[in-house]
This record gives C-alpha cells, sequence and structure tokens, in this order.
C-alpha cells in the first residue's frame, strides 16, 4: 500500500513537444496514480508549440479530466514551457514529469517521502540499459562540470525534481534557457542555503519518439547556459 500524503498538495508540470507517442499514457498514469499519494493535486500539459497530434490529445484528454489543465503556447522550447507551468502552478508543491513517460508518478514515491521536510528533492536513476557510451560520458561530464562550475555535488539532475512552490517561485529564472533551468534551480536553491534531498528514483527507456536532449546543439547550449550562470554569479548579479 502506497505511503499517503493527506496534509500536502501537489502540482504535477508536463512540458511537451511533439509526444503524440507518450503523452496520453503519462496523463492518464498521472491521473490514476496521484489519488494514491495526495488527496489535494492537479495535473498541468504545458503543450510547446507541437506539430504533431500532441495538443489534440491533450484537449481530448481535459474533457475527461477535471484535475487535468491544458496550457498551449507557442514554440519557446523546454525552460519557457517548464516555466509556464510553474508559473500557472496553484499547489504546496511541484513535480516536474517528462512528457516522454522515462520517470512516472510511481517513480517518485520515495520522493514523496522527503517532502515535507524539504524545499527540493531530487531523484536519482539506477540503471539505464539504453544509454549509449555517449550519453553516459555526457551525463558523468554535466555533473562534474556543475561540480567545477557551482561546487554542486549530487547524484543526478534534471530528472525527478519536486520543488516547494513558494521558494521556487521567489526565484528570477529568466536567464536559462532548455534544461540547464533544471540545474540552475538546484544551484540558486543551494546558494540560498534552502533545504534539498535526494532520494532513488526510476529509468524506463523511451517508448516511442526521438530523444531530444542528446543532440549536440543541445549540449552546445547547455553548456553555454551553465557559463553564463557562473559569470553572472561572479559577477554579483544574481
Amino acid at each position: 500500500m502506497s505511503a499517503r500524503y493527506p496534509n500536502l498538495s501537489l502540482s504535477i508540470v508536463i512540458p511537451a513537444y511533439n509526444e503524440e507517442e507518450n503523452i496520453e499514457r503519462v496523463v492518464e498514469n498521472s491521473l490514476e496514480r496521484l489519488p494514491e499519494y495526495f488527496d489535494d493535486f492537479e495535473v498541468i500539459v504545458v503543450d510547446d508549440g507541437s506539430s504533431d497530434d500532441t495538443a489534440k490529445i491533450c484537449d481530448e484528454l481535459a474533457k475527461k479530466h477535471q484535475k487535468l489543465r491544458i496550457i498551449h503556447q507557442k514554440n519557446g522550447g523546454f525552460s519557457r514551457a517548464t516555466l509556464t507551468g510553474i508559473n500557472a502552478s496553484t499547489k504546496e508543491f511541484i513535480a516536474y514529469i517528462p512528457a516522454d513517460g522515462q520517470f512516472l508518478v510511481e517513480d517518485l514515491r520515495h520522493c514523496f517521502e522527503m517532502m515535507a521536510a524539504n524545499d527540493l528533492v531530487l531523484g536519482y536513476r539506477g540503471g539505464r540499459p539504453d544509454y549509449t557510451l555517449w550519453r553516459m560520458l555526457m551525463t558523468h561530464g554535466y555533473l562534474l562540470l556543475l561540480t567545477i562550475l557551482f561546487d554542486l555535488r549530487v547524484g543526478d539532475l534534471g530528472w525527478a525534481t519536486l520543488w516547494r512552490a513558494d521558494k521556487l517561485k521567489g526565484l528570477d529564472l529568466k536567464g536559462s534557457s532548455g534544461v540547464f533551468i533544471l540545474a540552475e534551480i538546484v544551484v540558486r536553491f543551494s546558494k540560498k542555503g534552502y533545504r534539498i534531498a535526494e532520494a532513488p528514483s526510476f529509468y524506463h527507456p523511451r517508448a516511442g519518439g526521438e530523444v531530444k536532449n542528446a543532440k549536440m546543439s543541445v549540449v552546445l547550449k547547455t553548456l553555454g547556459n551553465a557559463l553564463k550562470l557562473w559569470f553572472l554569479m561572479k559577477a554579483g548579479r544574481m
């Protein structure tokens, strides 16, 4: 039986771009499993200008589920879609869940256990059977870079994440773009002395659609964002 958290409330934010093969499963799973843990929750999908049937599928789902909200916007990338969902959320805590189904609500259960006592909870993955050597090198190199630049020592990043909403919404996060926004939040929480914890999570290989974050263009953009944040912090502008 799942542990329950009747005194806590949770917003699930799902940024989605061209995920017609996965989005229905992710949304339906979230709405089915969240009542096992929370009485007060909502699911927010931000359709980031998808050119496939993602928007249509989401609109049909919203007709069936009162706790589901769909926000449509022009394509602005992962960070903008994530911020849109964060700003639209109404609950005490916010969790990011990817639209590709590589982790689901039940994979956050150990993170839920640590919510009440912390401001940010990071889930860390175990095995990743579909990762190539290149992707593993990128992952570990990214963590090393964040350690060097920001003295940030965590087991995983850009994965299962839970934030205390008032702390998160108190940050000015307009500077980062792409997936680096998830790292910037952790860096900023750390610098402010907010309570950060880690908990085991799980990894599921993508069932369909295109892997978007392993492209060299994304890697270079993330590197650029990391260096930009470092320079801003060194200059005392953040």
